[in-house]
Formats: structure tokens, sequence, C-alpha cells
């Protein structure tokens, strides 16, 4: 847009998408999301390779062509400022990152990943990427022993309980372990009755709607599991659907007469569910997955003739949320936080004052987002074709590669000794205190633990100053403390 003039309205209009974008932000990373067992007998965590004199090498498969280049692209990127920082800050070895792309194919991945163990002989995979890699790699990276830090899923094969030395390092929240928040928020948070305000009678119904497919299945599991615990099995009942029997299904649905609404689903299914509830008339309360972004239920609204945004549906929704960026108390970020004066996209035109927004707009976000997240970013010359590490500073894909990214340098500081450092003392660290996350909760490992974060913030999708999108009811907390 260099060279042209642009008048106040078109300026606002630039101002309101992208503070749409940011709230977006708020509540939903990943939104492409991509049962306990034990360690095979054959997996050797005594292994030491990939640490050398000068370097400590790392490596990832992930989709960095194709459809999903959009999400591997700004993953792969913020990783690899995340790993600059840490070479420029500390002495000794640096971090060197092997990356190979796999277009999002399952087969693909599993080939690529064996070489980066066997021939280009990483220490560990960092970013572990998408759902179809996964699950087609598991049994391999489990017999091998070769640390696995943050799979870019949440897909159940990377769920395991009490396995101490498991070298599956999961981050991110696992659709079991969020089934079962799910469960908890339904009955324990106030959300219910006449003004909104009151937590589910002890005899109300919950209607469970699961898409019949992977993402659908693996949430409900964790529900059943969270259902149990709670002793809530009699008032539940599971009603299965797909995208196209939504409509059809939805009334069964609703006979069962339910007090609330547990939508265990990715994006597709739940925006065909959400539409036949519209459709149905439905005031039920809706809690769904963190998957779910804002776009999910704004595709569900009614959008009269003339609207640019469309009518309120007739029923609250409400979705869990593993970061949290959001603090309505905070003053806007200044140039110190963010690195420069200049914001890609956002006053790229920083000179011309009837362009540039400025920050004062952008008030409302943590210290820590712009601090850590933001500056590191804007300060960084990383590119990858035409995208720039510093135009990714708004991208919830990035968020997810610098929180990976910090993950396994977190660990990595605890090493003392690389010169003895194996496989095993490294997951024997990563065990040994929990990890707090950058705009995120805590990860713990101990006593095998790994059912990623379990730690959610929750949101509800409500109309703001800057259109649809979801806003904080709660900030990040543990399952207990929704519990108590």
């Amino acid at each position: 847009m260099k060279g042209y003039k642009v008048h106040s309205t078109k300026k606002n209009k630039g101002e309101n998408s992208m503070k749409k974008f940011l709230m977006f932000l708020l509540v939903t990373v990943l939104a492409v999301t991509l049962f306990g067992c034990t360690l095979p007998t054959g997996s050797d965590t005594t292994e030491v390779q990939g640490i050398t004199d000068t370097e400590i090498i790392i490596g990832n498969t992930a989709a960095t062509s194709g459809a999903f280049s959009g999400v591997g692209i700004p993953f792969n990127l913020a990783m690899q400022v995340v790993f600059d920082e840490y070479n420029a800050t500390h002495e000794g070895r640096d971090i060197r990152f092997i990356h190979y792309d796999d277009g999002f194919n399952g087969e693909t991945g599993s080939t690529l990943t064996k070489q980066l163990v066997e021939e280009d002989k990483v220490f560990a995979l960092v970013g572990h990427f998408g759902t179809n890699t996964v699950n087609a790699t598991m049994d391999y990276l489990l017999e091998s022993g070769v640390p696995m830090v943050y799979g870019v899923t949440g897909v159940n094969s990377l769920y395991f309980e009490d396995v101490p030395g498991n070298n599956i390092l999961t981050v991110q929240p696992i659709y079991r372990t969020e089934g079962q928040m799910l469960v908890a928020r339904t009955l324990h948070e106030d959300l219910f009755g006449e003004n909104g305000d009151a937590v589910l009678g002890a005899e109300d119904n919950i209607v469970v709607l699961y898409s019949d497919d992977d993402a659908g299945q693996s949430i409900k599991t964790g529900i059943q599991d969270q259902v149990a615990i709670e002793e809530a099995g009699s008032r539940v009942t599971y009603v299965p659907f797909s995208t196209l029997t939504a409509s059809s299904v939805i009334p069964t649905a609703l006979a069962q007469n339910p007090e609330a609404i547990i939508l265990s689903s990715n994006q597709a299914p739940a925006t065909a569910a959400i539409t036949a509830l519209r459709e149905n008339n439905s005031t039920v309360p809706v809690i769904t997955s963190y998957v779910n972004a804002a776009s999910v239920f704004t595709a569900a609204q009614v959008v009269d003739a003339g609207q640019t945004l469309g009518n309120a549906l007739p029923f609250e929704v409400y979705a869990n949320g593993w970061v949290d960026i959001s603090d309505t108390a905070a003053p806007a970020p200044t140039e110190a936080q963010v690195g420069t004066a200049t914001l890609v996209g956002w006053n790229e035109l920083e000179t011309d004052p009837l362009f540039g927004f400025g920050y004062d707009y952008l008030a409302g976000f943590t210290a820590e987002y712009w601090e850590g997240f933001v500056h590191d970013l804007n300060v960084s010359d990383r590119v990858d074709g035409d995208t720039s590490a510093r135009s990714l500073w708004a991208n919830s894909y990035a968020i997810a590669g610098y929180v990976a990214a910090t993950t396994f340098v977190k660990v990595l500081e605890r090493v003392t000794d690389f010169d003895t450092l194996t496989w095993a003392s490294f997951i024997e660290l990563a065990e040994s205190a929990p990890i707090d996350l950058p705009m995120a909760g805590q990860i713990d490992w101990s006593n095998g633990q790994r059912v990623g974060l379990n730690e959610l913030a929750f949101n509800q999708f409500a109309l703001t100053s800057s259109g649809w999108a979801f806003v904080k009811v709660r900030g990040i907390e543990s399952i207990e403390a929704v519990r108590g």
C-alpha cells in the first residue's frame, strides 16, 4: 500500500481486522490439530548421538509446502528464532536444527523421521509435526528411544500415564486430557440457570455430541474418564454425528432435555453441529475443544443482507484455551517491548501519521507476549521463502513453535555436563521438575506422566468491539482447581 493515501474508514477497517485476528489468538492455537501403555523392552535411552564438540543436533519433519505450509512454515520459523537466541546467549555447543518437508504425508514423515534418527543422528526430535506423521512413527519412536519433545497434534497415541523414562515428552493438550477438562468445566462452572450464573444441577442431563471420527472419539475417551471420576454416568447421553448427519441427529440429542451439551469434535463437524443447534432453536449452552476457533462459530451464525457481523447464536458457547495472552488491564506495548518501532502489517508506514496505526490500539495483551514472543520474532532476520519471522508476531502457529522450542531449551539448560549426556539422562532431567511455558501453563512430566498440558484457560464466544471472538472467562488453571 505504499504511495497511496487511505481514508480513515479504511484505517478503522484495518484496525478492526487486526484486532479480530489478535482476539482469535487469545483462545486458539493450532486449530488444524492435527491409552496408556508401557515402553517396549527394546527401547534404548542410553544412546548418545547428536552431541558433538560444537553442536547439539536436533530435527523435525513438517509440512512446509502444499496445503499445510501455512502451519509448518510459521511453526518452524518461530522455533529457529528461539534456537538462534539460545546460540547467541549460551556458551559452548550451538543447537543445529535439521528440517525435512514431509508435505503432511504420514508415510513420507515416517521415512524422513528414520533418516533424521539413523542417518543424521539427531539427539532429539523437536516439534514432531502433525497427526499423520505422529501416528505413523509412534511405534518407531518408542522402540528407538530418541527423545521427542512436543508432538504437534492432540491425538491420543501421545498419551501415557506412569511410564518413567518415556521418551515421548508431550506438551500440547492431548484430546483425552482435554476431554476430562470439558467435563470438569461442565460440572463445576457457574454457567447455567436462568441468569447463566449457577452450577449445573445435580440431576441435570448432559448430552455429549461426538463426531464419529478420530478427533471426536479421542476427546470422548477423556470425557468418559472424567464422567466416571465424577460419578455422573447416569446423567450423560452420548450421541454420535458427522458433518453430513448433524441436521438429522440434533433433534434426537435435544429430545434428551439436556441442560448442557459437550461438543466433542474438531472444526468441520463442530460447525455443522452448531448450525443444526441454531436451526433447531436450541438454548442449551455448548462447551467444546480448544481446536475450535471463533471462525467455526461465526460460520454457523446468520448474516442478514447488509450485515458485516452475524447475529447472536441463541445459546452460549464456551471453549478451552491453552495459550493465554489476554490482560484487560494491560497498557499498549512500548517500542522497547516489541524490539522495533514497526510491527509488520500493523504500522508498516510508521513515518506516515495518516496511515500508521501506532501501538495505542494494542492494549489488553500481556507483557510476556510482547517482551518474549513478539520481541524475539521482531528482532530476527529469519526468513523462509516469502515469509519472515517478523511477519509472524500475530500468528498462532508461530506461538506453538515458539513454545515447542522453548520447552526443549529449558530442559537443555538443566544439563551440567554435555560430555556425559545421554537420552536417558536428558529424559531424567525433563522429569526432574515442572517447566513453566511461555504464554501457557506448566508441563509436568514427573513419574512418567505424559498427558500434555492439563492446565487450560476457559473462554466464551462473545461480541466485542472488534467483532465476534472468544473472550477469557477464566485464566489458566488445573483440573483440580476447576473441581475445587
